[in-house]
């Protein structure tokens, strides 16, 4: 059976609010110490790790939505250190960090390097990813039209992304795949536009989401895995081809001074162990990098 893991928190983020939807857990009081003996109490229960670092009792980790199965992979063998571990979940991609600097996580697992490095700057902050990385997506080329790029069919729509910056990644890979051309002018982004050559006479659609529930609309559609998997679409499925850049592999993180801590060095132990991989099944869009 698979780990039940108590997700205690989810924050949802609009576009000028934030509301807290769920919140709850408890953890047991112990009796409080007779008085004459809660110096000697205190030592007792507080558990030197190395490098002089104090272990921990409990962990807060945050995540987001779309990263929860990876978030869990690692609790069961955290708990069996001995650790209570709480997961917060977060709908949004800057909230995980603004809570890892202001200390009410202690480490946050969603983010791969380079938006990590966009987000230290822009905020000025110093957030570290611990080694090694853990977890990649890969982008790839759907089709329940044919299961061969040999064989892809003529004519029909192409669905791509929406935004600017991932219209020109999938445009790069469908270039890659050799389904078209891109013009030979050097650009920082290509567009549609940019095709000059396109042998299958496809149209291509920008759509995000809608492209992975409605397949048999088109011939093709590009998307990346873990997108199709929170759309409840097994990204193993009908895959022509895959593309993996190893820079968006996704790594925990935490604040500079915690990285040398025992508590850190056990979380990394937790999710790099088999557990934790067996726990992460291919259908989740997810692939161990570790």
């Amino acid at each position: 059976m698979r780990l039940r893991t108590r997700v205690l928190s989810v924050c949802l983020c609009g576009l000028m609010t934030a509301a807290l939807l769920t919140g709850c857990g408890g953890k047991e009081e112990s009796a409080p110490a007779q008085e004459d003996t809660a110096e000697e109490t205190s030592a007792e229960s507080t558990d030197e790790g190395q490098d002089g670092q104090e272990k921990k009792d409990k962990l807060v980790i945050g995540t987001s939505s779309v990263s929860v199965e990876l978030a869990e992979s690692g609790v069961e063998v955290l708990e069996d250190m001995g650790y209570e571990v709480e997961l917060k979940v977060f709908d949004d991609y800057f909230l995980p960090n603004e809570a890892l600097v202001e200390g009410s996580l202690d480490a946050n697992f969603y983010q791969h390097e380079p938006f990590l490095d966009t987000y230290n700057d822009e905020k000025g902050t110093d957030i570290e990813m611990l080694e090694p990385k853990l977890w990649n997506f890969w982008a790839g080329i759907y089709s329940v039209k044919t299961d061969s790029i040999k064989d892809l069919p003529k004519g029909g729509i192409v669905g791509v992304a929406e935004d600017a910056s991932n219209i020109d990644q999938d445009l790069r890979r469908l270039q890659e795949a050799g389904i078209i051309k891109l013009t030979d002018e050097e650009k920082d982004q290509y567009d549609i536009a940019d095709i000059v050559e396109n042998p299958y006479e496809y149209e291509f659609v920008q759509a995000d989401h809608i492209k992975y529930t409605n397949m048999d609309d088109y011939a093709l559609v590009i998307g990346t895995s873990n997108t199709m998997a929170s759309f409840d679409v097994d990204p193993t499925e009908n895959l022509l081809q895959s593309f993996t850049d190893d820079s968006l592999a996704l790594g925990m993180c935490v604040m500079p001074e915690n990285a040398d801590t025992q508590w850190a060095k056990d979380i990394m132990e937790a999710y790099t162990s088999d557990k934790a991989k067996e726990y992460v099944k291919p259908e989740t869009g997810f692939e161990a990098v570790f």
